[in-house]
């Protein structure tokens, strides 16, 4: 470890007010609409997708701290990009003691490919060098980051995810929508009756809603995307190639082939949203084998950038993973980019639907932890605690294109909103229900 790398890093060591030229505090501060962040006390190791906004985050924290009075020089930020191995990050905090005592905050952006990085956090959390500090560490959309819990050590693990729909109206929306979303409230539950007292309050905005919505699923909650669509009206070319790049660089350094990393992904693309076998992808593909297809989504799961949904057993909320499969991708931007990127095409009118299924599927992922797709008979687009929804993104949706008869029954639509209440059937916009 060289004593620059740690220096160059943290001039606010210097001079407190250098935070305020830091690039990324300054594009975040320089924004009309601006995401709030939120800064916690305590260990934690924060896990996401590259382009994110993770280190945007981590730097904000630190501006934070320094307003607030704490003294820069017990603020240490390093990024591990060039770090060897994991005796480099305890080197450092050992550096950080013994330049100034007391309480401090450590900010780790990025261990994903530092060998053997956990040993380090590992060893930091047990050893006496822990004592008043405040530790973050970061990655990048790594396996074994995804893998590790830290069990029974005083450190937690946070999702940094792309926004969700909610959380890019609370940046976008007017400020009477922001108002009427914080004061929407429930027990975080599926049951329509429930959906159906929230949802009347937010049918007042919904030409609002639907215009946002309609932002939302062409740049998705990707920050970059995101903010060149709604400040300069749309997304640049390299934009979408720079996530496509994102994911081939994190396959390459894993040992993965860029080749069947695309193939995998068009054979994703042609079944968007709908039942498909490893099998008949693998051949269509010319991919070697379906095990090596499973494995390369697998893979992209842990790398999160799609998610495989699956049936669940009658009655049960248990995944049958020998059956055929769903895969949807964690954001609609990366369906876009990755379209883009393989098929030199963009997404037509046609694909909407199920971009909006993926969409949904999302939202409920993070909202409940797993997701089903239900195929007794006929076929419901998801299940989960007694509840089928189905995704109907069309005008004039009624009760009879609901298949299926559950204790909650929900369909989403594009712009109708009813409830049935022997039925125990709520009709509400898909964009409606994703503010809930």
């Amino acid at each position: 470890m060289e004593i620059m790398q740690v220096t160059e890093q943290n001039p606010w060591w210097i001079d407190k007010e250098r935070i305020n030229e830091d690039s990324k505090v300054l594009e975040a501060v320089s924004k009309k609409f601006k995401i709030e962040y939120e800064f916690k006390e305590g260990n934690f190791l924060i896990i996401g997708p590259r382009q994110v906004g993770k280190t945007t985050n981590l730097k904000l924290f630190i501006k934070n701290l320094i307003d607030r009075g704490v003294d820069s020089r017990q603020i240490l930020y390093f990024s591990c990009d060039m770090l060897r191995d994991f005796n480099e990050i305890v080197e450092i905090v050992r550096f950080s003691d013994s330049l100034i005592k007391g309480k401090k905050y450590i900010f780790f952006d990025d261990v994903t490919f530092v060998a053997g990085w956990q040993k380090a956090i590992k060893y930091l959390l047990d050893s006496e060098m822990i004592k008043d500090k405040v530790l973050y560490v970061t990655g990048s959309s790594s396996i074994e980051l995804k893998k590790e819990t830290f069990p029974g050590r005083q450190i937690k693990v946070d999702y940094f995810l792309p926004l969700s729909f909610r959380d890019f109206c609370k940046v976008f929306g007017s400020e009477n929508l922001k108002k009427e979303l914080s004061e929407v409230t429930g027990a975080g539950t599926l049951f329509v009756k429930e959906i159906h007292e929230n949802a009347k309050k937010l049918i007042f905005f919904f030409s609002e809603i639907e215009k946002l919505f309609n932002c939302y699923t062409a740049c998705g909650g990707f920050p970059k995307s995101m903010y060149e669509l709604m400040e300069n009206g749309n997304i640049k070319d390299e934009t979408y190639e720079t996530y496509w790049k994102w994911l081939v660089s994190d396959m390459a350094k894993i040992e993965r082939s860029e080749r069947i990393t695309e193939s995998t992904l068009i054979g994703v693309l042609k079944n968007y949203g709908t039942r498909f076998s490893l099998n008949s992808t693998a051949k269509e593909m010319e991919i070697g084998s379906h095990v090596t297809v499973r494995e390369y989504l697998e893979i992209m799961e842990n790398l999160f950038v799609l998610r495989n949904v699956f049936p669940s057993a009658s009655g049960k909320d248990t995944e049958l993973f020998r059956r055929m499969r769903k895969v949807y991708f964690i954001d609609p931007f990366l369906f876009h980019a990755f379209k883009k990127q393989l098929t030199k095409k963009s997404i037509v009118e046609s694909e909407i639907p199920v971009l909006v299924e993926g969409i949904v599927m999302e939202y409920l992922t993070r909202k409940f932890g797993k997701v089903f797709y239900y195929n007794q008979k006929k076929e419901v687009d998801f299940y989960l605690q007694d509840t089928g929804i189905e995704v109907k993104w069309q005008k004039n949706a009624g009760n009879g294109d609901f298949h299926g008869k559950f204790k909650n029954n929900i369909l989403l639509s594009k712009t109708d909103f009813n409830f049935f209440e022997e039925e125990n059937l709520i009709i509400i916009p898909a964009a409606v229900f994703l503010l809930l």
